[in-house]
């Protein structure tokens, strides 16, 4: 049953004739994978991130009104004689995404709420917290797919965030 719905979603995605962010197009969808770099202080209890977003685009003016979402983990180091488990962000971010050709510059704002996980007496423990965040991107459309290098930043922590790539399909 799996094997057919993704045969079926790829042959749905391979026929579809995309528009994806012209200027013609009034609305896209577009979803992408996220990996990233954590900067200082992220960096040391991090080692990498990944994850999966969703980004609604609506043009208005030269470019789009974007709303990103998503589920974006962050893999602990090694602590000796701690349990690590992977900490989950998920990110709100509205911005704009100029496009000049098929080159572009997009701002973003918005609200994360993290998961973490640490050890405490012998046991993993967990909180939950929520943070202002932002980030600055920079990259290509080419027709369908886009590819943008982002820095986030984590008001919450200092100033830390992620240096990462976007490899996203927009429809």
């Amino acid at each position: 049953m799996k094997k057919t719905a993704i045969i079926f979603l790829l042959i749905a995605c391979c026929a579809v004739k995309t528009m994806a962010q012209k200027e013609t197009k009034k609305f896209s969808v577009g979803f992408g994978i996220e990996a990233g770099i954590p900067t200082s202080p992220l960096s040391d209890v991090y080692n990498a991130s990944i994850g999966l977003t969703v980004r609604f685009s609506y043009h208005v003016g030269p470019g789009f009104i974007t709303l990103t979402t998503g589920g974006i983990g962050y893999d602990p180091k090694t602590i000796p004689g701690v349990k690590k488990k992977v900490a989950l962000e998920i990110p709100v971010r509205f911005g704009y995404k100029y496009i000049i050709n098929k080159f572009f510059v997009m701002g973003e704002l918005g609200y994360a709420s993290f998961k973490t996980y640490y050890g405490q007496n012998g046991n993993l423990a967990s909180t939950t917290s929520g943070t202002g965040i932002g980030a600055l991107s920079a990259g290509i459309n080419l027709n369908a797919f886009e590819l943008g290098l982002r820095y986030g930043v984590n008001f919450k922590s200092s100033g830390g965030g992620d240096f990462g790539v976007r490899v996203g399909f927009n429809f």
